[in-house]
């Protein structure tokens, strides 16, 4: 029990901030040479609402998927752009970001679900190499194509025509 309770209050604190960090280096890698520095962005900006915003995510998933497994697939792909949206703009309020990433994965959900599935074979190769292939390809790979994703969502859907995001 001990070792589970240390490992959501990990997931919370480090784990959630750092996966913000981490949409942001691929994200900023699409138009420019990214730094290493910028996988700590959740950590020194606005930490305590990305922690705040990422937790509700994961809980919001984890309760839609006690209705069955399929409601949380579904809704984890509704929230799939928070991450990215913290990473632009770390003080974003949790309920602009849960509206935009919806509007933003509204007639996307399927096509990312597909993208995800695209990879299922590079992820079993990862499996058998106990992950090498996965830390040195397969992972960064899908990293970028989910920033690339998240990038041609928000081209296409305009998401902050005529407002301020994260203000």
């Amino acid at each position: 029990v001990l070792i589970a309770v240390i490992a959501i209050v990990a997931d919370i604190f480090l784990l959630n901030p750092l996966a913000v960090g981490v949409r942001r280096f691929f994200y900023t890698n699409l138009h420019q040479k990214a730094e290493l520095r910028e996988i700590m962005y959740g950590f020194d900006h606005s930490y305590k609402n990305v922690v705040k915003v990422m937790f509700f995510r994961d809980l919001y998933t984890f309760l839609w998927s006690l209705l069955f497994v399929i409601p949380g697939i579904v809704k984890g792909y509704e929230y799939r752009m928070i991450p990215y949206l913290l990473a632009e703009y770390p003080d974003m309020p949790m309920e602009e970001a849960f509206q935009i990433s919806r509007n933003m994965m509204y007639g996307n959900k399927w096509k990312a679900f597909v993208l995800d599935l695209s990879f299922l074979l590079w992820v079993i190769l990862s499996s058998i190499t106990f992950g090498l292939v996965g830390i040195f390809y397969v992972d960064p790979y899908m990293a970028q194509t989910s920033a690339a994703l998240y990038d041609a969502i928000k081209i296409e859907k305009n998401p902050f025509a005529g407002q301020n995001p994260g203000g």
